[in-house]
């Protein structure tokens, strides 16, 4: 259950009056129905409520409640629509969702395509699965982890040390008030929101993020450690190298069958085969893996350049 998020959902906020987790869990559904059914489609209940993560879920009022958030106004500056550049619009990504009385059991829903169309012109998404936000309680944490995953495999040019990186993003309070929905006034009451979101994020991923603030500079730290390969970035790859530890991940689970002996050092020597492009049937193999993401194999490889861009 694997979403691209566009950037500017990343890094806004579907509401700035509410600290619900619930409104942004719903966000991701909606943009992975998108994804793959176009602007208008329509969910049961039930479907809607397996996307959410509320299986158990009897009570139906906080999804309605998540819904007319949702159609709260964003803003999205400079892109053109039909025949003419847009400064400025402010609209609801959600434009209305319906429910008609001979079928309660189904919500109708549609995504505004003048804001579409705004964000197929703004490049960057972030890679999401949405079995791992809909873990997340708080908005602190699913917010901070969409954050980690926007800017993971980013370099920084302040934190490299030898073949090992730190992840580096820096926030100001303004920022990360409109980013949770929050209205802190003082560094120390946002600093204890961060620590609960950050304790959930490695509660639910085992991914350790630290903060701190920087009274010269005005800003939050935020900093996590990210392994990088000698090889990084390779250029006989032909797989998209942020994704050699996933398919690593996968191919060990799916493909492997004998019990593997000093699992490091094969993971490591796998890793030397894909960067070094010597692993045996890798195009063939990744193929399996994109299919069971959901991606299409043959739009995903490049066949001028022979690689894969996803």
């Amino acid at each position: 259950m694997h979403i691209k998020k566009h950037n500017s959902l990343t890094d806004g906020s579907v509401s700035k009056a509410t600290r619900q987790v619930l409104p942004d869990r719903l966000l991701n559904a909606l943009y992975y129905k998108y994804e793959r059914e176009g602007p208008t489609f329509r969910l049961s209940i039930r479907e809607l409520k397996g996307l959410l993560g509320l299986e158990k879920e009897r009570d139906n009022e906080r999804i309605y409640q998540a819904i007319s958030i949702l159609q709260h106004p964003i803003q999205i500056r400079n892109f053109h629509y039909e025949k003419d550049m847009v400064a400025w619009i402010s609209a609801p990504f959600l434009a209305r969702a319906i429910q008609y009385k001979n079928q309660l059991n189904f919500v109708e829903f549609t995504i505004d395509p003048m804001v579409l169309e705004a964000l197929r012109q703004k490049a960057g998404y972030t890679p999401l699965d949405l079995r791992v936000c809909n873990r997340f309680k708080t908005k602190y944490g699913l917010k901070l982890y969409e954050m980690y995953r926007r800017y993971y495999s980013l370099p920084h040019k302040e934190a490299c040390i030898k073949n090992r990186a730190a992840g580096i993003v820096k926030k100001d309070l303004t920022k990360l008030n409109i980013l949770f929905g929050s209205n802190f006034t003082y560094p120390s009451q946002m600093l204890r929101a961060i620590k609960r979101g950050l304790e959930e994020i490695y509660q639910i991923t085992q991914v350790s993020i630290h903060c701190f603030y920087t009274k010269k500079e005005k800003l939050f730290i935020f900093s996590w450690e990210r392994e990088i390969d000698l090889h990084y970035p390779s250029p006989t790859c032909i797989i998209p190298t942020k994704q050699v530890n996933s398919f690593i991940k996968w191919y060990t689970k799916n493909v492997v069958e004998e019990k593997i002996e000093h699992k490091n050092a094969y993971i490591k020597e796998l890793k030397n085969k894909i960067l070094e492009n010597s692993f045996y049937n890798l195009k063939e193999f990744y193929s399996y893996y994109l299919q069971e993401l959901g991606f299409d194999p043959d739009q995903c490889f490049n066949q001028k350049r022979k690689k894969f861009t996803c």
